[in-house]
């Protein structure tokens, strides 16, 4: 198989698939820092794209492609991690890992054509990530999105590369007004506009002589916020579900969901309602997003076309059941029974032509192409819905 391959990570039995025609290979063991996620790195030299994800047990940034794997050390537990336009440069942050509150406030900075990397410590809180272009033409910066108080803050390359060892703590230029509660980060390496969703819409800025500057808030076009979000790197389109509904997370079967989409440059907006329940996550591929809703009324995956001025759901998909899904009025990740409650990942090919869906708990892989769906078997699990990936497509640098 060639390398634009589907990757299927069950990050709580710490292992690792490839996935081609119908047949699983493992790749190896691996606890898969599912928050961080997969990372598309840009083409290095005469060499192939390779991607990276963190190993949330041995405290390593793997690098992975068709020169084989390289590890690297990086501070764990992983939170988020991003790469810098020529995927030289990788940034890792921290989060909570197996703690209730966030405790760490180390940074991880990564040089993979020195096979180097280097660590300081920022601010506790699980920062988001980027490394964004400087629009005065100045070396790429490091900024870390910080929530309560909601901050940006950046570094240049340059200063967190040559911090000392014995993991000091650095300060950069901050810029406090962005909203409290931020998740969920883009940046658009062509035009350096970056963006991090809140309560408050889709907070735009960019990197001007190293500083940040914000460039005003799209505000969400339909009731809610969006927590997650994806670039279209063809389009420089941020997109996200927006949830809305009741606030509190036991009546998530009652939450709203709708796919947005913003051009960054000019801020304008479209929408599409999709199905009540828990959106967890969703994907695209080529001109396509792929959302996957579970309701106790039935599960159900939506595939969007998004080329066309208004987006469309071109396909409504029932899916099997997961034999132990979240419970109505509870908290949609508290354990059913003695078994951690099951959701689903979502992945759509790099051309748009397939959608790749788990079936949490039961070991499962529904893959969506020419109005059929096809089954897969996977060896272990996927609890708590696994991570998929599919290498090959345009390049986001911030892991997903």
């Amino acid at each position: 198989m060639n390398f634009q391959k589907l990757l299927v990570a069950d990050y709580r039995g710490g292992r690792t698939y490839a996935v081609a025609d119908g047949t699983v290979r493992p790749l190896g063991d691996a606890v898969l820092a599912e928050h961080a996620g997969f990372l598309t790195l840009p083409r290095r030299g005469e060499g192939q794209a390779e991607w990276a994800f963190v190993d949330d047990r041995s405290g390593a940034l793997v690098i992975s492609g068709p020169r084989g794997e390289q590890r690297l050390p990086a501070a764990i537990p992983g939170e988020h991690l991003a790469c810098d336009a020529s995927g030289r440069y990788v940034v890792v942050t921290t989060g909570l890992g197996a703690n209730a509150e966030a405790w760490s406030d180390v940074v991880t900075l990564v040089d993979l054509e020195r096979s180097e990397s280097v660590r300081f410590r920022s601010r506790v809180g699980e920062p988001g990530a980027m490394i964004v272009p400087d629009q005065a033409g100045g070396e790429p910066v490091v900024v870390l999105r910080h929530r309560e108080p909601g901050a940006l803050e950046s570094f240049p390359l340059s200063r967190c590369l040559d911090a000392a060892p014995h993991v000091p703590r650095i300060t950069g230029e901050v810029v406090h007004e962005v909203a409290d509660d931020g998740h969920g980060d883009v940046v658009d390496q062509r035009t350096g506009i970056a963006a991090t969703a809140t309560s408050r819409g889709l907070e735009r800025f960019v990197v001007d002589g190293g500083v940040p500057r914000m460039l005003g808030a799209v505000a969400w076009p339909v009731p809610g916020r969006a927590y997650y979000l994806r670039l279209d790197p063809a389009t420089g389109r941020a997109v996200g579900v927006v949830r809305g509904g009741p606030a509190s997370p036991t009546a998530w079967t009652e939450w709203t969901n709708h796919l947005v989409d913003v051009d960054l440059s000019t801020g304008r907006t479209r929408c599409l309602g999709l199905p009540r329940g828990l959106a967890f996550r969703f994907a695209l591929g080529g001109t396509r997003a792929a959302v996957a809703t579970i309701h106790p009324d039935g599960d159900e995956l939506t595939v969007i076309e998004r080329a066309e001025p208004l987006m469309r759901a071109s396909h409504k998909i029932p899916l099997p059941p997961m034999s132990r899904p979240p419970a109505p009025g509870h908290l949609p990740w508290d354990p059913v029974g003695d078994s951690p409650a099951q959701r689903r990942s979502v992945a759509v090919d790099p051309t748009g032509a397939t959608v790749a869906v788990t079936r949490g708990g039961d070991g499962q892989l529904h893959l969506f192409h020419d109005g059929g769906l096809d089954t897969v078997t996977v060896p272990s699990p996927l609890d708590e819905g696994g991570h998929l990936y599919w290498h090959g497509g345009d390049i986001d640098t911030i892991g997903r």
